[in-house]
C-alpha cells in the first residue's frame, strides 16, 4: 500500500525503512531522551513498590491536590450546555481572549500597576508561551537560564537551534549560560553581572 512509512529504527538514527522527501530538523536530534517528570515518576514507582510505607514528598511536576471549585465546574458545565442552543452557542472567540476575562484579569490582579485589559494575552499556556517568544526572535540569540530550571526553557531553545550540542560529561548544551541556584544564593542566580546573553530565562512559582 503506498504512502505507508514503516520506521525499523529509532527517530534518532539515521537509517529507516524508508525517508520522506522533507527533512526534518536536525536540532531534534540534541534533544535527550527522556523527559525529566516521567523519569521522576518512574523512580518514584519503584521506590514505592519497594518502600510501600514510605512517606514520598513528590517534587516532581506540579501537580493538583484538591477538587476542582463546584463554582468553576458548575460555570463550565452552563457554559458548555449554551454552546449547544441556538443563543447561546458562539463561534471562534477573540485572539487575545475574551474581553470580559482580560477586564476581570486586569481589575483584580493587576489593577495597582497600571495593567490593562489590552496588555493582557490569554493563551493555552505557560509551556506554549515559552516557545512561541523564542520563535520571535529566531535560532541566532543566546540564551542564560537559572538552574535547576523548567526543562521547556532549555528543549525549546534546543529545538529551535540556539544551543549547541549536549556535552555529557558536564550535562549541558553548549551556547547556554546555566545560572546556578544553590543555598548560598538563596537559589536565586546572581544578576549583579547579568550574563551576556539575548534572553535570560528566570522562574518563579
Amino acid at each position: 500500500m503506498s504512502g505507508i512509512v514503516r520506521c525499523v529504527a529509532p527517530p534518532s538514527a539515521e537509517k529507516t525503512a524508508y525517508k520522506t522527501k522533507v527533512s526534518r530538523n536536525e536540532n531534534l536530534a540534541k534533544l535527550q531522551a527522556g523527559y525529566l517528570f516521567p523519569e521522576i515518576a518512574r523512580r518514584r514507582t519503584a521506590h514505592m513498590s519497594k518502600y510501600p510505607d514510605a512517606q514520598v514528598i513528590s517534587l516532581g511536576i506540579g501537580d493538583t491536590t484538591e477538587p476542582i471549585p463546584e463554582v468553576i465546574t458548575s460555570a463550565m458545565s452552563q457554559r458548555s450546555y449554551a454552546l449547544s442552543t441556538i443563543d447561546g452557542y458562539s463561534d471562534y472567540g477573540a485572539e487575545q481572549g475574551e474581553k470580559k476575562l482580560r477586564a476581570a484579569i486586569a481589575s483584580t490582579y493587576y489593577a495597582d500597576l497600571g495593567i490593562e485589559e489590552d496588555d493582557i494575552f490569554v493563551s493555552d499556556g505557560a509551556k506554549s508561551d515559552i516557545s512561541r517568544l523564542q520563535v520571535l526572535f529566531g535560532s541566532t540569540v543566546t540564551m542564560a537560564v537559572q538552574e535547576p530550571s523548567y526543562p521547556a526553557y532549555v528543549d525549546s531553545s534546543v529545538i529551535l537551534g540556539q544551543t549547541g550540542q549536549f556535552q555529557k560529561d558536564v550535562e549541558k548544551y553548549g551556547n547556554i549560560e546555566y545560572m546556578r541556584c544553590t543555598p548560598e544564593n538563596g537559589f536565586f542566580p546572581d544578576l549583579s553581572s547579568p550574563p551576556d546573553r539575548h534572553h535570560i530565562f528566570l522562574f518563579s512559582q
